[in-house]
C-alpha cells in the first residue's frame, strides 16, 4: 500500500494486521512495521475503517509493534473485530515520551488500559538493567495478561481479585516500605490520579504523568485535545507531563475532560 503521510522518519502507511492476541473485550494486535525510533509513551493514530483513535504503543521489537486495544466503543469494536490481514492505517509515532535517561531508580505505574504504555517503557528499561518497581491494576484478569511474561518483576492488583492481589493499585505504594524514586512514570484513569498523587508525596523526585484526551487529527492541528487553562495540546506537547511544571497549574487536570462534541463531562 501506498504511504499516504510522512514527516521526520514517522509512519503514515497501511500496513495488515500481522496477529492478534487476547480476549473479547481487550486485544493486542501486532503489525511488521520495521526498524524505526519509537519512544515508551509515543502514540500512534490507528485508522481502520471509517474511524481513527490516537492508540499508544504496547510492544515494539526494532521491527514488529503491538498496539493493546479495549473494547471502548464502536471504533475501538470495530478494530478488535478485524482478522489478520486487514489493512489498518498506521501514523505515527507521535507526541514525546517518558523521559528518564537521567533518573537511576523509577517507579512505573500503570491503572486499565494505562497498562500499556507503562508496559512497553518497563520492558525497555528491563532491557537496559535499570532499577525499577512496577505496580499495574485492571478490573480482572482478562486486562493484564498481556503483561505476564514480565510478571516476576510486576506487583498486580485487580478488582475482582482473578490475579495478584485484590484491590486498586493505590494499596501498592503502601507496600513499597518507604522506598523513594528519582522518578514515578504514571498512565491510567485520570479521576484515581489525585489518590496517587497524595501517597507519592514526598516519595519520588519527578512524577511524570500520561494523559488522555479526545484527540481528532493527533499531528496538533484541529485544538480537540487542548488543556483548557494552560493552552498545551495532549497529542503534541504531551502525551507525557511533568506534573510539578505543568499539570499542577492546570485546573483542568483531575477534574474533567471534553468529548468528541467539545462538551465538558466531570470526572
Amino acid at each position: 500500500m501506498d504511504d499516504f503521510y510522512d514527516m521526520n522518519d514517522k509512519i503514515g502507511k497501511s500496513f495488515p494486521l500481522a496477529r492478534i492476541e487476547g480476549g473479547d473485550s481487550q486485544k493486542t494486535l501486532y503489525f511488521k512495521i520495521g526498524k524505526r525510533n519509537i519512544l515508551p509513551g509515543q502514540f500512534f493514530m490507528i485508522h481502520y475503517g471509517n474511524c481513527q483513535k490516537p492508540i499508544s504503543v504496547s510492544h515494539y521489537n526494532g521491527n514488529g509493534i503491538g498496539f493493546t486495544i479495549q473494547d471502548r466503543g464502536d471504533c475501538t469494536r470495530s478494530m478488535l473485530s478485524a482478522d489478520t490481514g486487514a489493512y489498518f492505517g498506521l501514523t505515527g509515532p507521535l507526541g514525546n515520551h517518558f523521559d528518564v535517561k537521567n533518573y537511576k531508580k523509577l517507579l512505573l505505574i500503570g491503572g486499565g488500559i494505562g497498562t500499556a504504555p507503562v508496559y512497553y517503557l518497563a520492558t525497555t528499561l528491563s532491557e537496559k538493567k535499570i532499577n525499577t518497581d512496577v505496580i499495574f491494576g485492571a478490573r480482572s484478569k482478562e486486562l493484564l495478561e498481556y503483561t505476564f511474561p514480565h510478571k516476576d518483576d510486576i506487583r498486580y492488583y485487580t478488582d475482582d481479585g482473578s490475579y495478584g492481589t485484590k484491590g486498586f493499585l493505590t494499596q501498592g505504594i503502601d507496600e513499597l516500605n518507604g522506598a523513594y524514586y528519582d522518578c514515578a512514570c504514571i498512565c491510567g484513569p485520570e479521576k484515581m490520579m489525585p489518590f496517587l498523587l497524595d501517597k507519592l508525596k514526598n516519595r519520588c523526585g519527578k512524577i511524570l504523568i500520561s494523559m488522555e484526551r479526545y484527540m481528532k487529527c493527533g499531528l496538533g492541528l484541529c485544538g480537540s485535545c487542548v488543556l483548557d487553562d494552560i493552552g498545551m495540546r495532549v497529542c503534541a506537547e504531551g502525551p507525557v507531563f511533568d506534573y510539578e511544571s505543568v499539570l499542577k497549574m492546570s485546573g483542568e487536570f483531575t477534574a474533567y475532560h471534553r468529548n468528541e462534541s467539545g462538551i465538558i463531562q466531570k470526572y
